[in-house]
Order: C-alpha cells, then sequence, then structure tokens
C-alpha cells in the first residue's frame, strides 16, 4: 500500500511539473520583447494586442489593435498571420485655429520565426525573426534577432530589430516612394514569483535613420507583468519615455517622432 501511495504521488508530482514546464514553454512573458520560444506542430494561439500610444508636443493618441492567429509547423519554426488596425487622433492647425482630426489604417502582416536554439537546454536561446505588412498607405519588412536565456526564476530577453519602411506620396505630379529605416533595440527582465506570475522590465532604444543619418532616437523603459493558465495568458506593460538623443522637442523628450508614454495589453488564447 505505501510503495502504491509512493508511486502515486510521485506520479502527480511528475505531471504537475510537466504541466508547468509546458504552460512554461508556451508563453509569452514581455509585451514588447519576444522570445526564442515556438510553437510544437500543430499548436495554435490566439492573441489580441492593444497599444495605446499618448503624448506630442500637442494632443496626440493613437490606438493600435492587432489580431494574430499563430500555428506551430514542426522542426522549431512558426508562422503567424495578423489583421491590424489602427486609429490616430491629433490636433490640426488651420491659420490660428486648432481642431482634432482622426484617421484610421488597416492592414495585413505575415510572420515568421526560426529558433535555433534553446534558452533551457542550450547555453541561450536563439531564433530569426521575419515580418512582411501590407497596407494602403505603406509597405514594410521587419527582421529580429532574438536572444534569451532562462535561470531559475529570472529569464532575460534581447532583441535587435531592423525595419525599412515604403510610403507613396506625389512630387510635382510624379509617384515617388518614401523610405525609412528603423533600427532599434529591445532589454527585457522577468522575475517569475510563481508558474503563473512573473514582474517584467523592459526597455527599449528608438532610432528613426534619414539618408544613412539617425535623425531620431529615443529610450523607452516600463514595468509590466504576465499572468498565465493553461491554455490563456495576459500580459501588460507601460513603457514611458525616458530620455531623447537626437531630435528632442522638450524637457529632454521626443515628442514629434515618438510619444511620451504606451501602454500595452495582450491576451492570447492556445487550443
Amino acid at each position: 500500500m505505501n510503495v502504491q501511495k509512493v508511486l502515486k504521488r510521485s506520479i502527480m508530482i511528475v505531471a504537475a511539473f510537466t504541466g508547468i514546464m509546458t504552460i512554461q514553454a508556451q508563453d509569452r512573458i514581455f509585451t514588447y520583447t519576444y522570445q526564442s520560444t515556438v510553437l510544437n506542430k500543430g499548436q495554435r494561439e490566439l492573441e489580441s494586442w492593444h497599444t495605446i500610444r499618448a503624448g506630442k508636443s500637442d494632443f496626440f493618441v493613437r490606438y493600435d489593435n492587432r489580431t494574430e492567429y499563430e500555428i506551430g509547423l514542426g522542426s522549431n519554426l512558426q508562422t503567424a498571420f495578423y489583421l491590424n488596425f489602427t486609429s490616430k487622433t491629433k490636433t490640426m492647425m488651420d491659420d490660428t485655429i486648432k481642431s482634432l482630426s482622426t484617421e484610421t489604417e488597416f492592414g495585413f502582416s505575415n510572420e515568421w520565426k526560426l529558433k535555433l536554439l534553446d534558452p533551457v537546454a542550450d547555453p541561450i536561446g536563439l531564433a530569426l525573426y521575419a515580418e512582411v505588412g501590407i497596407a494602403s498607405n505603406e509597405f514594410e519588412i521587419e527582421g529580429k534577432v532574438i536572444v534569451d536565456k532562462k535561470m531559475g526564476n529570472l529569464t532575460i530577453a534581447f532583441n535587435g530589430v531592423y525595419e525599412q519602411e515604403f510610403a507613396p506620396h506625389y512630387e510635382k505630379n510624379k509617384l515617388k516612394w518614401d523610405t525609412e529605416q528603423k533600427l532599434d533595440g529591445y532589454l527585457a527582465f522577468a522575475w517569475s514569483f510563481s508558474p503563473r506570475f512573473q514582474l517584467t522590465l523592459e526597455n527599449a532604444i528608438k532610432n528613426v535613420f534619414e539618408d544613412g543619418k539617425i535623425a531620431h532616437s529615443a529610450l523607452y523603459s516600463g514595468l509590466g507583468f504576465a499572468y498565465n493558465l493553461e491554455h490563456f495568458w495576459a500580459n501588460f506593460t507601460v513603457m514611458p519615455q525616458l530620455t531623447s538623443f537626437k531630435g528632442a522637442t522638450g524637457n529632454n523628450l521626443n515628442l514629434n517622432e515618438y510619444e511620451k508614454i504606451q501602454f500595452r495589453l495582450l491576451f492570447s488564447y492556445m487550443f
């Protein structure tokens, strides 16, 4: 009888531990910074992104929504499809009279992510990421190098991100294309208080290049949390702009290219 009880308890402990490891492996802890983890073959996930950006030299609020369908393809590869919606309300000046104007945008994106190294089994986790975005007013190509490591309760992740944007415009009745390059770096830390709850700190340095030179640069940093259940997780982060290295408009902040503060909420269901 004692042997049976010991075996039963051992099986329950192993099952619980395996379940926890599965949950942790499937979770996305950060809201801005990616991790190297990918879905297993046949796993699917539906994610909803909500980002509010506010605060410029004058009134400005921008709301971004992304609805993502993600699927694991096997061989450490996954892909995802996004429907994107953006709404911006900002101050407009007509002579000396101010008013508010709202514009909306819709778009589609496709993401591919390949895991090369595992953050637990290998010295570091490593993944490559590519995304293509299409909208009526611009086209985007984005690439990421993702590095992360899990050490006990601590998770560290770094992303190096390059983005190229193409936007059409008319100049003297001739259609031309504006190009803009962005080079961003993200460094994030998470401390796990339990298998279901983590406290996070994310840092981002953002840079915009024009004619091969840095035109705008700013540093963001903010706290957040991650909470997960077996098939559901939610992450939230507040990211204020701390300082500007290029293009400052006042109070050492760049409020032309960037916003004073951002809020992001992600939640997901895996099936």
